[in-house]
């Protein structure tokens, strides 16, 4: 089906004359594309602030020569990760901030464009899972045999994958995700394929403020709500840690299955 599909498409776009794109059309796919932009511009910015403050998570600082070479080389990973996602990223925005969309050549490339570069930006997140493994080994200095080591390894990446499978299933969604449904759903429409109805169930407690930010201020307020969330949803996942964390080592130490003075001197060794 997908075969006859691309057939179709095919024989479209290589006519004589490529059909034109109506006004209401463009219209329709300008706003998510609009949309899509100013995410992306957000995303990269959020990106240059807190990026020093992953870093600073590196030992860099560590007495042992063997675990700064190795954190060395888990910053240069990272950077290198970085940059090759970002520069895919600049790539996507160009396009989008071209305004010949006036063919099915121009939307059916479009489309692509978009899905490859949302496969890309998840295993871009999914790529941080194996640095996050090796960043925990490094906060215990490979060192598995002192107590309370183990926990404190698991625990750490335990969280990293919470956090990736967070960013995946609502981050992406929400900033981009929705928009290049739009997109692609639009893109089928004006190509005659058969397209799924569009899910019109109750909005999320983030798309509602979006609205309010975005006609209070308009396009701003979209910039203005992402960051708010951004900033809410950190601030939130510390203390909802902390406090697990918290109520683990509370519950642990009055069953005594946890001893607090070893457990702090475990802890301090990491630093």
């Amino acid at each position: 089906m997908e075969l006859e599909n691309f057939k179709e498409l095919w024989d479209k776009d290589n006519r004589q004359d490529l059909p034109e794109i109506s006004l209401q059309k463009q219209g329709e796919i300008h706003s998510p594309m609009q949309m899509l932009k100013i995410n992306m511009e957000t995303e990269f910015w959020l990106m240059v602030v807190t990026m020093p403050m992953l870093l600073i998570g590196f030992p860099l600082a560590s007495g042992d020569r063997n675990v700064v070479i190795i954190s060395a080389f888990v910053v240069a990973l990272t950077l290198g990760f970085i940059l090759y996602f970002y520069s895919r990223f600049l790539k996507l925005y160009k396009i989008l901030c071209k305004s010949g969309i006036n063919t099915n050549y121009d939307l059916f490339n479009l489309k692509t464009q978009l899905l490859i570069s949302k496969e890309i930006y998840i295993s871009y997140y999914i790529s941080y899972i194996p640095l996050a493994f090796l960043l925990s080994l490094i906060k215990i200095n490979f060192h598995f045999e002192v107590k309370y080591n183990l926990a404190i390894f698991g625990i750490s990446f335990i969280i990293t994958l919470l956090l990736v499978w967070f960013i995946i299933k609502y981050w992406i969604y929400y900033m981009y995700g929705r928009y290049i449904e739009d997109v692609v759903r639009l893109v089928d429409e004006l190509n005659g394929l058969e397209i799924q109805p569009k899910n019109t169930g109750k909005n999320s407690w983030f798309e509602r403020s979006q609205s309010f930010f975005m006609n209070k201020f308009g396009f701003k307020g979209n910039i203005l709500n992402t960051v708010v969330w951004f900033v809410s949803v950190y601030i939130f996942i510390i203390i909802f840690l902390t406090l697990v964390l918290f109520i683990f080592i509370f519950i642990g130490v009055k069953l005594d299955f946890i001893d607090l003075n070893i457990l702090q001197k475990a802890l301090d060794q990491l630093n």
